[in-house]
């Protein structure tokens, strides 16, 4: 083989190398965009909660958060579960008050849009999320879940 040959051959490689890099990134790149709007948009819809519990010093029902989300323009987002009916009479800042299970890819990762009581908003892991969740419900809820789950 010449040098002309091998030339050709690093370049190839090279070029298919780059491209499978920048394929790569932009994909991820993507997962990253959608977890801050879909975060964003939580925050804000947490923002709009905490307003209405100082308002109304309870928590809005889940029509309000529907309406509310349709005024957002929510794209990204995707289903939320609200979970006010099952915090009872005392319920604490740090209880979990919605949530979106999310896939983003490899970079950003699999998870949870995590809601508080107190409107404040989390990404957290999916092992983090579920043992926080485990310990907050009852199980009354447990059951409602798998009965509608139809596990």
């Amino acid at each position: 083989m010449n040098q002309k040959q091998k030339s050709i051959i690093v370049n190839f490689i090279t070029m298919i190398c780059c491209t499978f890099l920048f394929v790569t990134i932009m994909v991820n790149a993507r997962g990253i965009l959608n977890k801050s709007e879909a975060t964003r948009t939580m925050e804000m819809l947490g923002q709009q909660v905490r307003a209405y519990r100082e308002k109304h010093r309870s928590s809005p029902p889940e029509s309000f958060i529907l309406a509310q989300r349709q005024a957002l323009g929510d794209v990204r987002l995707g289903d939320v579960t609200y979970r006010a009916q099952w915090l009872g009479y005392n319920p604490k800042p740090y209880d979990i008050l919605a949530y979106s299970e999310k896939h983003y890819g490899l970079i950003a990762g699999k998870g949870y849009i995590v809601m508080f009581l107190d409107g404040s908003v989390k990404w957290m892991g999916k092992s983090e999320f579920e043992n926080l969740l485990d310990q907050q419900q009852s199980q009354a809820e447990r059951d409602l879940l798998q009965k509608n789950l139809g596990i």
